[in-house]
């Protein structure tokens, strides 16, 4: 495997692009990224690709809102396959809105923590509570694509919980029923993920105490950080000053040279989550 040693091909971003980014020299600009789960930082390296960015410009076209229903927007896509699809998502909002705001659709087939769930009639018989989507305080968006099942996002404070549903129409009073023995590769995220939609169900909302941070968002920060400065044109060393409180001219210049391999490793890694690795994230 080849080593890393330089900045990587992308040229730096034209100031219209790296507006949506927080300003890479002000390591509290950063603060709020402690919080996140790794669905969130999938989509925080995956926003910054300059390829996915022109994607999205064109893909976006592709879909459509079709109404609202209480707090739920409703969005068509024309395309039992979206354009989007090879990244990775099935819809998502514009790369400048960060995962505070942003409204993500990642596909089930490479993010397990989607919840796949049944919906029924309620006058089928099935032993399940009722469910009502109008009830529901937390922001959401229901996603609808031809001959697909529907696909359901909840939003709030930063969080988000999305729902494959198979069956019933779920804008109506549907029972949902999930999948009581997923296989190996489901198991956990399935059982995470259905506790958080029940207590979404029983408090009516989102809450952050219902989604599982990612142990890592510190180290996540850092190269987000360094992934950000390289993508503005900054140099090693100015990464290194801005990123590391422990910067010294000393250290920079030491003959270990590991202030340098520190920089160089938190970049490379940037930009190969930026690339294809956010999807091992969200595995």
């Amino acid at each position: 495997m080849a080593r890393f040693f330089g900045r990587p091909s992308f040229p730096p971003l034209p100031r219209e692009v790296v507006m949506g980014m927080p300003d890479w020299t002000d390591r509290n600009a950063y603060a709020w990224t402690k919080n996140l789960a790794l669905r969130e930082w999938a989509w925080e390296f995956l926003r910054r690709n300059p390829d996915f960015q022109a994607a999205w410009q064109l893909a976006r076209l592709e879909y459509g809102i079709a109404g609202y229903y209480a707090q739920t927007m409703m969005v068509m896509s024309q395309h039992q396959v979206p354009s989007l699809s090879s990244w990775g998502c099935l819809y998502c909002s514009s790369p400048e809105q960060d995962s505070r705001e942003a409204a993500v659709f990642w596909s089930p087939d490479i993010c397990p923590s989607v919840l796949r769930l049944n919906a029924f009639c309620l006058t089928q018989k099935v032993e399940a509570t009722p469910f009502l989507l109008r009830e529901i305080v937390s922001p959401s968006i229901l996603l609808e694509m031809p001959a697909e099942p529907q696909h359901l996002f909840f939003r709030e404070g930063g969080y988000g919980l999305q729902l494959l549903i198979n069956g019933a129409d779920v804008t109506k009073a549907v029972r949902l029923v999930a999948d009581a023995a997923p296989n190996h590769a489901l198991a956990k995220p399935q059982l995470r993920s259905l506790q958080c939609f029940n207590d979404l169900r029983l408090a009516g909302r989102l809450r952050s105490s219902h989604v599982q941070r990612d142990i890592l968002s510190a180290r996540w920060g850092v190269v987000l950080q360094a992934l950000d400065a390289s993508l503005a044109g900054a140099s090693q060393k100015e990464i290194a000053r801005c990123l590391f409180a422990y910067y010294s001219e000393e250290g920079w210049r030491s003959p270990d040279r590991w202030l340098r391999f520190r920089v160089r490793n938190a970049v490379r890694r940037g930009y190969m989550l930026m690339r294809r690795g956010y999807r091992n994230l969200l595995s």
